[in-house]
């Protein structure tokens, strides 16, 4: 049987995972697992404990992977039948992003089942909504930026 051999890439073809996507004529535009994922996910708040604490009360393992605005660190998970993730930005995002399942209607009753299995309370929330509903902070302000 005839070995088969692969050519290397062409030399002006980009990284499949460009952030310009599709550029140098590369037929391949990469998409990460994170992206796939996301798609069937809405943000329901922003908790201000870091990603790898709460990971670590639920032993989760984290798994890193990219969108467009670079690296980030993931957990997909179940609790009491709802599908969460958690998603933290490598390049310093202050919050821990918390995401739901499209399908799971009530995200303030979700979000009370996730703060009990961390056992935190309401103070952990740093806001609640996303870009779908817009952000609501519990005292009524945005925090100033540091």
């Amino acid at each position: 049987m005839a070995q088969i051999v692969v050519p290397g890439p062409e030399p002006d073809w980009q990284p499949a995972t460009s952030p310009s996507y599709n550029v140098g004529r590369n037929p391949a535009a990469q998409f990460s697992l994170w992206v796939a994922a996301a798609g069937s996910l809405r943000m329901v708040a922003g908790l201000k404990p870091p990603l790898d604490v709460l990971a670590a009360r639920l032993r989760l393992t984290l798994e890193r992977s990219w969108e467009d605005l670079g690296e980030v660190d993931t957990a997909v998970f179940r609790i009491e039948g709802l599908n969460f993730a958690l998603s933290q930005m490598t390049y310093g995002q202050p919050q821990t992003w918390v995401w739901l399942h499209r399908s799971h209607e009530d995200a303030d009753a979700a979000l009370e089942v996730l703060l009990r299995a961390l056992g935190v309370g309401p103070g952990a929330v740093e806001f609640t909504g996303g870009p779908e509903t817009g952000f609501h902070y519990p005292d009524g302000a945005r925090p100033a930026a540091s």
